[in-house]
């Protein structure tokens, strides 16, 4: 089979001198397909369709057992990470350490579950006062709180998201991923989980798609901004077999959960990895690595 190499206009058979640090990076069959050489990064899936980008774990991780054994839920406000157990918040640095600064949500809930950050407030889901509460960004309690009604799920709020506009709360139970107003008014707006993981737990949105993970499958599964599942999922089994909070952060995703009681940072990967990473699931047979 003839190979060449091209990208720019040009192209060289492979038994000829090749110039690895051009900036021509597509190898092309004979029989029209279209693949990468090493050296591509993710940014690039959007410049050549036959990308393929998947999460793996980027080894990256800091265990918060020494102020939370029981975390649940995890958020970023662009230059700290906020980790909640049932009834306080601690404060992180963007390299996990803790900053010594923590709060109390335990006079709104004993079973807090959840927390993100629009930009402005805090905001922290309490499950079995089926509630969000809000507090500001030194953790005051801001008087402010929206009830999950009118949804039939109560009890098992789990998670919620902040997509700019609007917030989304996550259920387990099977009842999916619910959309609220800025001012915490149900919109009428649901999609479906359960067929994924019946007992989804925390959910966050990366700027294009929502992520949801469930404790049943030790999943983290992605959904279109409309709602529907892509058929994208990662495990994070081989470092937490029991997740609770999920969060995205610069195109990555944090996990933590109750069993190792560690935030795991999940990187995306394309193409032939480092043989330090675990290789790629899917798509890692359409790449070609030219030393």
């Amino acid at each position: 089979m003839a190979i060449s190499l091209g990208g720019g206009g040009s192209a060289s058979v492979i038994n000829e001198t090749i110039d690895i640090n051009s900036a021509e990076n597509l190898i092309t069959l004979d029989d029209g397909r279209v693949y990468l050489k090493g050296g591509v990064t993710e940014t690039d899936t959007a410049t050549y369709p036959d990308a393929t980008s998947e999460f793996a774990y980027s080894g990256t991780n800091f265990n918060v057992a020494s102020q939370n054994t029981i975390p649940y839920g995890i958020t970023w406000d662009g230059t700290y990470f906020w980790v909640l157990n049932n009834q306080s918040v601690y404060k992180y640095s963007a390299s996990g350490v803790y900053q010594n600064v923590s709060w109390s949500v335990a006079s709104q809930t004993d079973t807090g579950r959840d927390i993100v950050w629009d930009g402005t407030n805090f905001y922290v889901v309490g499950r079995n006062q089926n509630r969000v509460y809000s507090y500001n960004a030194s953790g005051v309690y801001r008087n402010v709180s929206f009830a999950m009604t009118g949804m039939g799920n109560s009890g098992y709020s789990e998670g919620i998201a902040w997509d700019g506009t609007y917030f989304w709360i996550s259920c387990s139970n099977g009842f999916g991923v619910f959309k609220f107003s800025a001012s915490g008014v149900y919109q009428g707006v649901t999609f479906a989980t359960s067929s994924q993981d019946a007992n989804m737990k925390s959910i966050t949105w990366d700027g294009t798609h929502f992520w949801v993970v469930g404790i049943l499958t030790d999943k983290m599964y992605q959904y279109t901004a409309a709602g529907a599942y892509t058929g994208v999922n990662v495990s994070v089994t081989a470092t937490e077999n029991t997740p609770e909070g999920l969060v995205a952060v610069s195109g990555s995703l944090w996990v933590i959960g109750t069993t190792a009681d560690t935030v795991f940072k999940y990187s995306p990967q394309i193409g032939v990895v480092s043989e330090t990473v675990t290789p790629l699931t899917k798509g890692k047979q359409n790449y070609v690595r030219i030393k």
